[in-house]
């Protein structure tokens, strides 16, 4: 009896582990196809004005040199999809996107910052923190060239070759030093310049 109990604990213990890679590789793959709609969202924006979104309008721009972006909060998240929300003035509607045209449709939000989410738990919930939501810079200077520095992470990147960036932050994969001892985890940035991979 203790031996068909140990047999079933470690076919469990197994189970367990191989479902909670795939549940990690499926919120990284909404991840991903999120950044990528967008990304697909703000070229289209591009396409039919003009021009990149002015930062000036958004509550937390995330200047980098001459670039510009910010984070996309419920504001902008209600004027990229041709909502009027209360605290979007008219003023931002016409700067922002004046004919109230759907560029995409956001599918959750932090229950907290009311913003657009990825579908990863957060670190420290009920925390006031952007870390779950999308960040995006615009190559605004044409040079085709972006630097990503994130205020949640300190994390830098040089010379994307885009003209836009987007990206947000999800738990880091587990490993093991040397010697096989777990190492503790660490966010990762997850940004539209990756390519897509399981890790």
């Amino acid at each position: 009896m203790i031996i068909v109990i140990a047999i079933i604990s470690s076919l469990l213990a197994l189970l367990y582990g191989a479902l909670e890679r795939a549940q990690k590789f499926s919120r990284r793959t909404i991840t991903y196809t999120e950044l990528k709609n967008i990304e697909s969202a703000f070229k289209q924006y591009h396409a039919h004005y003009h021009a990149w979104p002015d930062d000036t309008r958004a509550a937390k721009p995330l200047p980098s040199g001459d670039d510009r972006g910010f984070i996309i909060d419920e504001g902008i998240a209600a004027l990229l999809q041709g909502n009027r929300i209360a605290g979007v003035s008219p003023n931002d509607i016409a700067a922002f996107n004046p004919e109230m045209i759907p560029f995409i449709e956001f599918s959750r939000y932090s229950p907290v910052t009311r913003a657009p989410a990825n579908p990863f738990k957060p670190n420290n919930p009920g925390a006031p923190d952007t870390t779950r939501a999308y960040k995006v810079l615009f190559d605004t200077n044409g040079d085709r060239r972006i630097d990503v520095r994130d205020p949640d992470t300190g994390f830098t990147t040089n010379g994307i070759i885009a003209n836009i960036a987007v990206w947000t932050i999800i738990p880091g994969t587990r490993q093991n030093d040397a010697a096989g001892n777990p190492e503790p985890l660490k966010d990762e940035i997850f940004g539209t310049w990756d390519s897509f991979s399981i890790k």
